[in-house]
């Protein structure tokens, strides 16, 4: 290995912080990075200028990751457009390859959809809960010999915290998409 940080380890983090502490920023995006997941953003009612503005940023991100000889994975970065109109966005591209548009997202944890409707979140958040359930039902279930207090434990610790997760975000999805976690 001649660069890099080996994953897991207990610097990584911190040494990763530390490496990309000079990521170019611009006045017209907003950069959002937790680990190694970043996120660029930007905001306006017309597309093609938003797109321009994220292309912009895409180009100082090229040359920085050149000086610094990083590897950007474009096979897992993606274009979305949250908006409630029909039609795509100009595409961006990033070292010559395209950066494929998508109507969904997973980012952090939480899946986004182009309407911010959540539902997609929402479906595979119960399909999570659903699988935990089934994996735990002998230890937590009614004929479980375990205490109330010992099964309300699990329940907090495994299934609740899956379906709190992100709650500030998708808890204000419509009644529709929140009955399906119910």
């Amino acid at each position: 290995m001649q660069s890099g940080v080996p994953q897991g380890s207990i610097l990584g983090p911190f040494l990763y912080t530390l490496y990309t502490a000079d990521i170019p920023l611009t006045t017209k995006t907003i950069l959002s990075t937790y680990a190694d997941y970043t996120a660029i953003m930007t905001t306006g009612s017309n597309t093609t200028i938003a797109s321009m503005n994220l292309q912009a940023h895409l180009r100082k991100i090229e040359q920085w990751t050149r000086k610094w000889r990083l590897k950007i994975n474009e096979t897992k970065s993606a274009h979305i457009t949250f908006t409630l109109r029909k039609g795509t966005s100009p595409p961006l591209y990033i070292n010559q390859s395209t950066i494929p548009q998508t109507d969904t997202v997973k980012y952090l944890g939480l899946h986004f959809d182009k309407r911010l409707t959540w539902r997609e979140h929402v479906t595979k958040t119960r399909k999570h809960l659903d699988l935990k359930t089934r994996e735990w039902i002998w230890l937590i279930g009614k004929h479980s010999p375990l205490s109330l207090t010992n099964k309300l434990l699990i329940y907090k610790t495994v299934l609740k915290s899956i379906w709190t997760y992100g709650l500030a975000l998708w808890g204000c999805a419509a009644s529709s998409n929140l009955a399906i976690i119910q």
